[in-house]
């Protein structure tokens, strides 16, 4: 290739490149005078790699299909473009607490048995101080963490979880969640009986012993998607303990009180652990909102018939540049980002 049809490409963006016929047949079909002239290109220009991973990128999320049935090469450019590694913010506080009711059992022990060392035990475990762990991210920031059970918890972004335990010998686990985790909890056991984990959300409890699940609670929202072991769910407004099974994946909307339970691929819900996110006929206002939640921007929408289209598409889950241009050329609009809000109108 010459230098001319190299210099046509000198002050393309992603957008550009996205644009350009060339491009898109060597992103979809590439052939080996394709591969060679646009490496010639990175080497000539290499400040255009980050606009044609981004190119790259926004095409296949435009045509998901063709993007899944490359997943190595997908994966190459999910990790060049990954910033998933991000500080968690992590408290903690120790207060002490006396349960009566407790302290009420030790003394009838006292009593009936004599035991002074097993006394002993219970009123040092009833006394003790109790910890407190908090952990939470920002906006546009995933982290993992690892629990003191050695269970694994990864925060999506802007989330947090207060972590303490509870019950006799403080055996139970207790989590209270605000926004999107996702959990693969060690199993614990004493005497052969198995610990609980309790999740606490803005509508009820997911009781686990050993598993892997995934929790959304947001709002009036709460979700549960399980991929391994067995889950229950318990405290919902008016509704029975509800037992979950691989697969499954239960939605709860407080206000409306309306529930649905649906079989669903992991890779759709959990997709986010792995710095992806992947829309399916998704609303546009359910992708807008998923923006305000994980990003921090809210937005408006101009044209009100935009609430009825739909976006598919598969796209890094960090990158909130790219998905915007996604869906400025899905659907053909402009979107300009104004004090945290975006505005979002017909171009």
């Amino acid at each position: 290739m010459n230098q001319p049809q190299l210099n046509k490409y000198k002050s393309f963006t992603a957008k550009d490149f996205a644009a350009d016929d060339d491009f898109v047949r060597y992103v979809c079909n590439p052939n080996q005078e394709d591969i060679t002239f646009w490496n010639e290109l990175i080497q000539i220009f290499p400040e255009k790699s980050q606009a044609v991973r981004e190119a790259k990128l926004l095409i296949q999320a435009l045509q998901p299909d063709q993007a899944m049935l490359h997943p190595v090469d997908a994966e190459d450019l999910w990790a060049a473009l990954s910033n998933k590694h991000h500080e968690v913010f992590i408290s903690r506080t120790t207060g002490r607490k006396i349960h009566t009711s407790k302290l009420k059992n030790v003394f009838w022990g006292i009593a009936a048995a004599s035991l002074l060392i097993l006394t002993g035990v219970l009123i040092s475990n009833l006394f003790k101080d109790e910890e407190t762990f908090t952990y939470s991210t920002g906006y546009d920031q995933i982290a993992s963490v690892i629990l003191p059970d050695n269970s694994m918890v990864t925060l999506n972004a802007n989330s947090s979880i207060k972590v303490w335990s509870s019950g006799l010998f403080q055996k139970n686990r207790e989590i209270a969640l605000t926004g999107e985790a996702n959990f693969k909890v060690k199993k614990k056991k004493t005497s052969g009986i198995y610990h609980k984990m309790l999740v606490h959300t803005n509508s009820g409890t997911v009781e686990v012993t050993g598993t892997t699940f995934n929790v959304y609670s947001r709002e009036n929202k709460t979700k549960v998607y399980l991929r391994e072991g067995k889950v229950k769910l318990n405290n919902l407004p008016d509704l029975p303990v509800i037992h979950m099974h691989p697969g499954d994946y239960i939605q709860y909307d407080v206000l409306d009180k309306t529930i649905s339970k649906n079989k669903v691929a992991s890779q759709i819900i959990d997709s986010w652990v792995f710095n992806k996110v992947i829309y399916d006929k998704t609303p546009v206002t359910e992708v807008l909102n998923h923006i305000k939640a994980v990003h921090g921007w809210g937005y408006v929408l101009k044209n009100k018939s935009l609430k009825d289209k739909s976006f598919t598409g598969v796209l890094p889950a960090d990158d909130l540049s790219l998905l915007l241009k996604a869906l400025e050329e899905a659907f053909d609009i402009k979107i300009i980002k104004k004090d945290k809000t975006l505005l979002i109108t017909f171009k």
